[in-house]
């Protein structure tokens, strides 16, 4: 049975609940990454933080102004999102994610991927994050030939 751990990225970027709208922009660009785990002081997951979240955060008044004909510019909305940038993404992100353990068969991530409709999964050993999986990760896992 394969697990997690022979999957899971132990490099994958993360915040803490003191990080700003602005440093979860600055990750997801930098590492091209979809969902960034929130940690608190100890390590331990807290948070999920998505990409959708993020524009959502930033866009909010677009998205309420843009329900009108023409659309609003960009300029005129920026004052809002640049206001916003040092919001803490604890006020944005979604408590209480799912997180796998690092000895969870790859089945497990996959249900919960589906489960949450996430891409990317928090991984923990004894009890601290200690990376990220990913869907390309179970499909590395399902293409892997078979012993036996």
């Amino acid at each position: 049975m394969m697990r997690v751990l022979e999957f899971v990225d132990t490099h994958a970027p993360h915040l803490h609940t003191t990080s700003t709208l602005q440093d979860a922009v600055d990750k997801l660009d930098l590492y091209k990454a979809t969902v960034l785990p929130v940690l608190d002081d100890e390590g331990v997951v807290v948070g999920l933080i998505t990409e959708r979240q993020v524009f959502d955060a930033l866009y909010a008044e677009w998205q309420a102004a843009a329900r009108q004909v023409p659309a609003p510019q960009l300029a005129s909305l920026h004052p809002y999102a640049y206001a916003r940038k040092e919001s803490p993404v604890a006020q944005w992100m979604t408590l209480s994610p799912p997180v796998l353990s690092e000895h969870a068969p790859i089945e497990e991530a996959v249900a919960l991927m589906l489960q949450h409709e996430l891409d990317t999964l928090p991984v923990q050993g004894e009890g601290k994050f200690i990376g990220t999986i990913r869907l390309v990760d179970c499909c590395q896992a399902i293409l892997e030939p078979q012993n036996g």
